[in-house]
């Protein structure tokens, strides 16, 4: 076997379990929410789905990290909970092998469901609404929530490759999650306070961070997702040259946030690989 063959067995294996399917209906749901509260709303203009989707930016933040993280967690270590991990290795298979097939496995796996369902709320759209509905908006936010789900899928596959068990990578993805969504600031303020010798930086207005926590700030995935969807949306909107702003660092244009999302998709898989082939089974 090789890389190819565990990610085709990963992803015939979610289908025969039906979890693309579950999945898929939950994106349905999503999109399609999208939708009917542009329909609740009573808007018919051409700038409908743009609308739309400017509400569903926070719900896609929260929504596709944590399906993807639930599909993803088990990869590994629910192959080693099962005994079944003995048996792939035991084929012709490398741990590289496993670790990759496994993230390109479940990767597929989520990216249908996000293409189905960004797919009917771009038919759910036509048939809604009057006038234009901006498929190329639709199809720019489905590329962007693409990238977000196959991050966490990393991460997720790259904690399942650590943890000992299932439930260790269930905590550990969900940490993950927190850190993130809510505690990111929190770890940087806490830095900032021990880098100030261990007193309160000043925040008064005028005050300018020092460069470094503008770093950190842009290095979590969930705000390179931000700069990056920016920029996709950028590319359609009829507004974009005027959209541009001036910025003082590179790593605060828009496009910077795909380079964050590279290596939040490569680095954990490399630095769970590691840990992988170092372990006992």
């Amino acid at each position: 076997m090789s890389i190819a063959a565990v990610a085709k067995k990963d992803f015939r294996d979610a289908i025969r379990s039906r979890l693309m399917i579950a999945v898929a209906v939950m994106f349905v749901a999503f999109t399609g929410g999208g939708v009917a509260l542009g329909n609740a709303v009573g808007l018919e203009s051409g700038t409908v789905v743009a609308l739309i989707l400017t509400v569903m930016l926070g719900g896609t933040a929260i929504f596709v990290p944590l399906v993807s993280l639930g599909i993803a967690y088990r990869a590994i270590a629910g192959e080693r909970a099962s005994g079944s991990l003995k048996l792939l290795l035991s084929l012709p298979n490398s741990r590289l092998d496993v670790v990759i097939g496994k993230f390109i496995g479940r990767s597929a796996v989520v990216s249908v469901a996000v293409v189905i369902g960004f797919i009917s709320m771009l038919v759910a759209a036509a048939a809604s609404f009057d006038g234009d509905i901006q498929p190329e908006t639709i199809l720019m936010f489905m590329l962007a929530a693409l990238l977000l789900a196959i991050v966490f899928v990393s991460i997720a596959v790259s904690i399942s490759a650590f943890a000992e068990s299932t439930f260790a990578a269930a905590i550990g993805g969900f940490g993950f999650f927190v850190l993130f969504q809510f505690a990111w600031q929190g770890v940087i303020f806490l830095l900032r306070y021990v880098a100030n010798g261990f007193e309160t930086p000043d925040f008064g207005l005028g005050t300018e961070p020092p460069e470094w926590v503008e770093v950190l700030t842009i290095v979590n995935p969930m705000n390179g997702w931000r700069q990056s969807t920016r920029w996709l949306l950028r590319r359609v909107s009829d507004q974009q040259e005027t959209a541009q702003t001036s910025v003082d660092a590179f790593y605060l244009e828009p496009w910077f946030g795909f380079v964050v999302l590279a290596l939040w998709i490569v680095l954990p898989l490399v630095v769970g690989y590691l840990r992988f082939e170092s372990s006992d089974l």
